[in-house]
This record gives C-alpha cells, sequence and structure tokens, in this order.
C-alpha cells in the first residue's frame, strides 16, 4: 500500500484511469457533493480522500475497483474549477494557479489531446460533452448516472460562482494535494479479495454491492486455483455489467428490486430474512456453491429485466397496478413469471389477477393480510412454466370464490364495501369511479386506457352531488331530497355512498360547491369529457323539475355496483 497525493497519482505521463464496465456507474447525489464541499470549507491545509484499489491491465492504464465515486467527483470538480477560474482570467483578474496544469492533470492529455479519465461507456460519451469538453448545448442525460453527472458539475458550477478568487485557489490546491492510499493489483482475483474487505468512504455499500463483494469472495476461496478463480470472477464481473447497465435504465431503487427477486426465489416470499443475511445462509447450504452464485446473479440480472419490461409496458392492469401503488406485491410475482419463461400472454394475465385483487384489498381497508395467502402460491407452487402458472393463476381464483380463509376478496365482500353508506374517503374512491369513467366511455374496458388514472385525478376531486350542506340550509327548496327522516339522504347513510359521489375537476367543484340542483345540474358535462356528470339526468325522475333525492341516488349506486361486479369480474380473467 503505497501513500501519495491526487496530483501525483494523476502525474505520471501516458496514465489513464477507467471504470470497468462491470462496476457501478456514478451514483453520488446533492448530499455527497455539498459533504465533499464542506470538507472542503473546514480544512485548513490537509485534506484526505480515503484509499483506492485499483486493477492495473497493462503499464498506462488503470481500472478503478474501488473509489470511483470520489475519483470521479474529483475530476468533475477539477473541471468546473477551470472553467471559473478561466472565465475570471478572461475579465481581468489575476489568477496564480496554473491553468494549465489543470486540463492537463485532470482533464485531457494536453501532448496527444486525449481523456484523462474515462466512466462506464455507456455514460462515457455523455461524460466528455458535459465534463471534458464542457459544451453549452449537451445532449439531455438517458440514465440516471449521467443525471447526477450532471448534478454534481452544476453543484459545483453554482458554489464556484460564489466563492473568492482566493479561495477557489486555495480549495484547488487542497484537491490536488489532499492524502490517498492506493493499492494497486495486476490480477482480477486479488483485486476482488481486497474489495470484498472494504467499503466506499462517501457513500455506504447497498445491500447489492454487498453481495456482489462477497460472492467475489467466495469465488476466490472456493475456485481453487488461479485459473478457476479468473474464470469464475469474468463471469460474475459480466453479468454485474449487464446488472449496472439495468439499473441506471430503471427508476426502482436497486435494492428493492434484490428484495422483490428474493422473496421471488427465497422460499420464505414475503417474509424473508434480510437479503444479504438470507444468502449467506443459503450459500452454506449449498454443495455446488459456485454453481448458486453464479445462478443467483444471472438470476438478479433477469430481474431487473423483468422490471425494466413491466415499467415499460402500456398494458392497462399493469399500469393500474402502479396507480394502485401496491408493487411490492406484484413484482416478485411478476419476477417468477418470467423465470418460469411465461408467455406474454400469461404474464398479463397475471397483471390482470394482481390488479384486481389489489383493488379488493384496498377496498376493504387492507384489514386482512393479504400477503400470508399469497405466500402459499409464491412459495409452495410449483410455478416451473406456463401452463403451472396458469394452474397457479385458476386456483387463487378459485380460492377467492369457494374459499373462507380467502373470502375477504370475494365477490360478495366488495360489493359490501361499495355498498357502504361512508365509501366517500376510501383509499380507492377515485380509482373505482375512473374506473366508472372508462366504463362507461367502452363497456369493453379500453386498452391502453383513452384516459390516464394520473392525468385525470392531478386535475379532479370527488363531488358530492347532494352536497354536505345545502346553501341555504333548506335541502327541497334548493332540489335536494329530504336528508333526514326514513328516506333521508342523510340519516339513511346516502349522503356519502358511491351512488352520491362523482369526479369533478377541482375548478369545477368550488365554482358550483352546495349550490341548487338546478345549477350544478346544468353544469356537469358542459364542455367536460366525463360521461358521468353528462349521465346524471338519467336518474332523475322528472326532467323538467329535476330532484337529486333517495331514489336517484339508489339508482345510480346500484348501476355503479353493477359495473364495479363487471369491472372486476372474476370469470373474465
Amino acid at each position: 500500500m503505497e501513500t501519495l497525493t491526487i496530483q501525483k497519482l494523476f502525474d505520471a505521463k501516458n496514465r489513464k484511469f477507467e471504470i470497468p464496465a462491470y462496476q457501478r456507474s456514478y451514483s453520488w447525489g446533492k448530499e455527497q457533493i455539498m459533504q465533499f464541499i464542506e470538507d472542503l470549507k473546514n480544512a485548513s491545509n490537509k485534506y484526505y480522500l480515503g484509499h483506492f484499489l485499483f486493477e492495473q491491465p497493462n503499464e498506462n492504464t488503470l481500472q478503478i475497483i474501488d473509489g470511483q465515486q470520489r475519483l470521479t467527483t474529483c475530476v468533475i470538480f477539477f473541471s468546473s474549477m477551470y472553467n471559473e477560474l478561466s472565465n475570471r482570467k478572461q475579465q481581468g483578474e489575476v489568477i496564480v494557479v496554473d491553468l494549465d496544469d489543470i486540463k492537463d492533470y485532470y482533464i485531457r492529455d494536453i501532448r496527444k489531446q486525449t481523456q484523462k479519465f474515462r466512466t462506464v461507456e455507456y455514460d462515457n460519451n455523455f461524460f466528455v460533452d458535459e465534463v471534458i469538453n464542457q459544451k453549452k448545448n449537451a445532449q439531455e442525460p438517458s440514465t440516471l448516472s449521467q443525471k447526477h453527472i450532471r448534478e454534481a458539475k452544476t453543484l459545483f458550477d453554482e458554489e464556484f460562482a460564489k466563492i473568492p478568487t482566493e479561495t477557489l485557489e486555495q480549495w484547488y490546491n487542497l484537491v490536488q494535494n489532499a492524502t490517498i492510499t492506493q493499492f494497486v493489483v495486476s490480477d482480477k482475483a486479488e483485486a476482488a479479495q481486497i474489495f470484498a474487505f472494504q467499503n466506499d468512504r462517501g457513500k455506504a455499500l447497498s445491500k447489492l454491492d454487498k453481495i456482489k463483494s462477497y460472492f467475489m469472495l467466495q469465488v476466490y476461496l472456493l475456485s481453487g486455483n488461479d485459473d478457476l478463480i479468473n474464470e469464475n470472477i469474468k463471469y460474475l464481473e459480466s453479468e454485474f455489467e449487464t446488472i449496472y447497465q439495468r439499473i441506471v435504465m430503471v427508476d426502482e431503487k436497486e435494492d428493492e428490486v434484490l428484495n422483490h427477486y428474493w422473496r421471488a426465489i427465497s422460499g420464505k416470499g414475503f417474509y424473508s430474512d434480510d437479503v444479504v443475511d438470507g444468502v449467506k445462509t443459503a450459500i452454506a447450504n449449498q454443495l455446488e456453491k459456485i454453481d448458486w452464485i453464479k445462478d443467483f446473479v444471472a438470476g438478479i440480472s433477469q430481474a431487473f429485466e423483468t422490471v425494466y419490461k413491466v415499467k415499460q409496458s402500456k398494458y392497462s392492469y399493469i399500469t393500474d397496478l402502479f396507480y394502485l401503488n401496491n408493487m411490492a406485491l406484484a413484482y416478485p410475482f411478476f419476477i417468477k413469471a418470467d423465470r418460469c419463461k411465461a408467455s406474454e400472454n400469461t404474464f398479463n394475465r397475471m397483471a390482470r389477477f394482481l390488479e384486481n385483487i389489489t383493488f379488493r384489498s384496498l377496498l376493504r381497508g387492507g384489514r386482512a393480510d393479504v400477503e400470508s395467502r399469497f405466500n402459499c402460491i409464491l412459495n409452495n407452487l410449483n410455478i416451473k412454466d406456463d401452463k403451472s402458472l396458469n394452474d397457479s393463476i385458476n386456483w387463487m381464483i378459485d380460492r377467492i370464490k369457494n374459499d373462507w380463509w380467502w373470502g375477504y376478496w370475494s365477490d360478495n365482500e366488495m360489493i359490501r364495501c361499495v355498498d357502504s353508506g361512508w365509501f366517500y374517503k376510501n383509499r380507492v374512491d377515485n380509482y373505482l369511479l375512473w374506473k366508472y369513467e372508462l366504463y362507461l366511455c367502452n363497456e369493453n374496458h379500453p386498452m391502453p386506457h383513452k384516459v390516464k388514472f394520473s392525468d385525470l385525478i392531478h386535475n379532479e376531486s370527488i363531488e358530492h352531488i347532494a352536497p354536505q350542506t345545502p346553501t341555504n340550509g333548506n335541502p327541497v327548496a334548493n332540489g335536494y331530497g329530504e336528508y333526514e327522516g326514513n328516506d333521508g339522504i342523510v340519516s339513511g347513510d346516502w349522503l356519502n355512498c358511491v351512488g352520491n359521489l362523482m369526479l369533478i375537476s377541482q375548478s369545477h367543484n368550488s365554482s358550483i360547491g352546495n349550490k341548487p340542483f338546478a345549477d350544478k345540474l346544468a353544469s356537469y358535462g358542459k364542455d367536460n369529457l366525463l360521461n358521468q356528470q353528462k349521465e346524471i339526468i338519467d336518474f332523475v325522475e322528472n326532467k323538467d323539475n329535476p330532484i337529486w333525492n333517495r331514489a336517484a341516488i339508489e339508482k345510480r349506486h346500484n348501476k355503479i355496483k353493477d359495473a364495479v361486479k363487471d369491472i372486476w369480474n372474476l370469470e373474465t380473467i
């Protein structure tokens, strides 16, 4: 192990730095960048940047095995520093720092005009435009890591613009003279062994990183000879290269995807142990440990591909699952479906079933533990191919219809919840009314949806057709039925039932407030695409003297109940 400075590290002629493809891409966010800047503000004359591990495949190249986040940040720092000081020099300020040195050491080799530092391949062109060449109209980020690169560059630019030149030059000297330790190895096996015992100082290792380093160590210890060690490590590197490429394409936390995968394969489902501890225990119980590790890593890679496929899907029931915000239940099943090579039809059928059971569960208020029922499917049934997955879906539908343990989500229970006089503010009240709107648009349930839930709900609120408080306190005078008494809207629990609720724009809702029913009715459907507003007149007995009473509410209530039975009909899955 050698102690040196950042300047000394970059000083060697012809030296190039690369981040190999099997390492993760740039992941530092605002928190880490601002901490980096805060460290500089608080430093006096010395600054320590930690330990770096390099693999040296040839005389002039160092591949960064550990420390790539810090080193990438340093290069971005120097690029922003060069840009800010150059601008100030052009404006007539005296700059003590040698600007050519900044560029030559850390950005481009002046003699050859070659890039000194390369990030992972799929981000490197963006890195060149954004950091090396500092193009004014650089390409837009296409990966999460590219967004992090731009954010870091922007944060440094903004902070440097506020700092006096003397302080900037002090910061430059602090970073270039920052003390580091480095360990350079010449083969992958030794690099894997050392990395397994190290953490990245700037940002805590994710569970995926911990599993990766643990696997590298196990391969090193179990492979037996150097040739086999290098062969197995190259296999893991190749798989992790694919994994990291997929991570930056997926807007999902990597450890969440890892958890979904572990629930799908662990045998404990939704009640799995912590994935890191669980993996270590599982390896200990395997006879062919290296084969198990390879299969596990290949499975993680496939899991990220599944998540990407789901996120890109235009199939309406998959989109609905995102709206219902219950992907933690769905993803392990999707991952299991892909592992058994399910057809697109079966995959989509699984999505439709999951949307159905999720709606029923949320409608009921989540008081029953749906995960415990699903665990027996996730773990115990032998889902190994397309047919067995379809059989499992059939089995679950049969349980919902015939087994008391699944009875919380039966048709009777679903309708009982819809029938409630206090349906208003149910977690899925607006979702149900949105699906009802689609039902009115096309009773065959349009695919893909013509009206997106996210767009609709962004501007919509729920209207009480019979208002919670009539304008002058006299409902009948305002065109509403009796609120109290045997047939009362309030006394009979009809005020907050689904028959009296309707989607309406927030501005529209505010404008009509609790006005007389005739005024409301005149505004419903005017310059509006929502059919559930336009049809309100159909439930009124006397069109010439419209009254919104219990009979009208009950009539609409029953129509919506029938629609719910049709929309979430188990027989059509």
